[in-house]
């Protein structure tokens, strides 16, 4: 019999987060000032457990296609990771388009992109600043 995945009921305190797991039990983890927190996520094992931060985005007004995203990016971080360790935060990125476009909107586009960038440069300056990189 199959149970369906139970949702979390996480409990925060000063700069830590309570949480249930299902190899560990009840866990306290640092909870890092970047995250959203974990009030939409269920129950998984310790190493499941993943801090994010907000989303940021990227995209294009076409006529053709109307809005176009082009790009998210959030810090992430999974300290108990086991397959893919994380001891450090990252930069989660997703860019994706596919889009055929005239002139107009291939402009809208290409502006769209280069703000994916500075918005990238911008995070990926806030995860050097969280893994402690002093360059």
């Amino acid at each position: 019999m199959s149970t369906a995945p139970r949702k979390q009921s996480p409990r925060y305190r000063d700069r830590v987060v309570v949480l249930d797991t299902l190899d560990s039990g009840e866990v306290t983890v640092p909870e890092p000032a970047f995250c959203i927190g974990h009030d939409d996520d269920t129950v998984g094992y310790l190493a499941d457990i993943t801090h994010n931060g907000p989303t940021v985005t990227a995209a294009a007004v076409t006529a053709r296609y109307g809005h176009l995203p082009v790009m998210d990016a959030r810090i992430t971080h999974a300290p108990h990771g086991q397959v893919l360790p994380e001891p450090l935060p990252l930069l989660a990125i997703r860019v994706d388009v596919d889009a055929t476009v005239a002139i107009e909107d291939g402009r809208n586009l290409a502006q769209a992109l280069r703000s994916a960038a500075v918005r990238i440069d911008r995070a990926l300056d806030e995860v050097a600043r969280l893994r402690g990189d002093r360059r």
